[in-house]
């Protein structure tokens, strides 16, 4: 398995997108505005998109992508299948594909063939996702603790057991999720806040490095590397010094490049 990262940043910045990780030429996972990353011959690869949430940051670029991709999927009966919690899909058919923020793709250019599909998904309900290279991938959802429905995912194959917390709080839930999972090669987490902002962090349900380093230590088991994403930009430095005194020195650990 090879994961690009498009965007981990947790806010608008010159340097780098919001959330989108590309894992496998027709796979994303989530889909920010590092989505802006590909060339027009890699998006019209992409046919599965996996949302964590519905929150702009992380949707950002769905309704553009499906937007360029349309004569494209028209012309050869294809679709986009977006996959995420029910809430979620709710949430996008209310607020952005309704018409007046966005056109209905769904129904376009016919109900019966749209060029855009909701799949929804379950909490540890695993799926089965074909990848454009003629493997596949196992996809599992679990649970975490934000201000909205949200998921995470486990991401496996036989090389490697990748898991995803999209944004998520520090909550007893969140640890009993992840120790679910069991032993992963490697575990991307939110970091959103630095430690002066704790109550904001908890209110926003996202992490610090205290929360996130008190979330390790409640695990069975450690990850075999760390990577930490969703970093405010004006506070990114200090996130970072803050990371380097918080986790575990036996803890492999690195920002998304």
């Amino acid at each position: 398995m090879h994961i690009q990262t498009l965007g981990a940043s947790g806010g608008i910045e010159s340097r780098e997108g919001t959330t989108a990780f590309l894992l496998a030429p027709n796979l994303l996972l989530d889909a920010g505005t590092g989505v802006q990353q590909l060339t027009p011959a890699q998006m019209a690869c992409i046919d599965s998109v996996l949302l964590t949430h519905a929150h702009l940051d992380h949707i950002a670029s769905l309704p553009l992508l499906i937007d360029t991709q349309y004569e494209r999927m028209v012309e050869q009966a294809s679709a986009l299948t977006v996959y995420a919690l029910p809430e979620v899909i709710e949430t996008l058919r209310r607020h952005i594909f309704n018409g007046a923020i966005w056109p209905d793709f769904s129904t376009l250019p016919s109900p019966d063939n749209a060029v855009l599909r909701f799949s929804p998904l379950s909490p540890w309900h695993a799926l089965t996702l074909p990848t454009a290279e003629g493997e596949s991938l196992t996809i599992t959802p679990f649970p975490v603790s934000h201000s909205v429905p949200a998921c995470g995912y486990l991401v496996s194959d036989d090389t490697m057991r990748f898991a995803f917390s999209g944004d998520t709080g520090l909550d007893v839930s969140v640890a009993a999720s992840l120790n679910r999972l069991g032993t992963l090669d490697c575990l991307v987490i939110e970091c959103a806040f630095a430690n002066h902002l704790d109550g904001l962090a908890e209110t926003a349900c996202h992490l610090t490095p205290q929360r996130l380093a008190a979330l390790l230590a409640s695990l069975d088991s450690p990850p075999r590397t760390l990577w930490v994403t969703h970093l405010k930009p004006s506070l990114r430095e200090q996130i970072v010094t803050e990371l380097q005194h918080s986790l575990p020195d036996t803890l492999t650990w690195s920002l998304p490049s």
